[in-house]
């Protein structure tokens, strides 16, 4: 099962992943940190994740590496 896992401890809520996503305004809430509200939307580019400047975003394709 696909996660966007977002790394609380790097995240600034620069709001980049939501910018440069395809999808930005559908999937990404952007207050302390960012959130990926509907993943029903991702379509796994992992645009979110090359541009995120903090490099606080992982894409996990198979759901299992159990970060948070």
């Amino acid at each position: 099962m696909l996660q966007i896992i977002i790394y609380p401890e790097k995240c600034n809520a620069c709001g980049k992943c939501q910018e440069v996503c395809p999808k930005g305004g559908k999937m990404w809430t952007i207050k302390k940190i960012a959130h990926v509200d509907h993943l029903e939307y991702c379509h796994v580019c992992t645009i979110c994740a090359s541009n995120c400047p903090k490099k606080a975003i992982l894409i996990d394709r198979n759901g299992s590496s159990g970060a948070k």
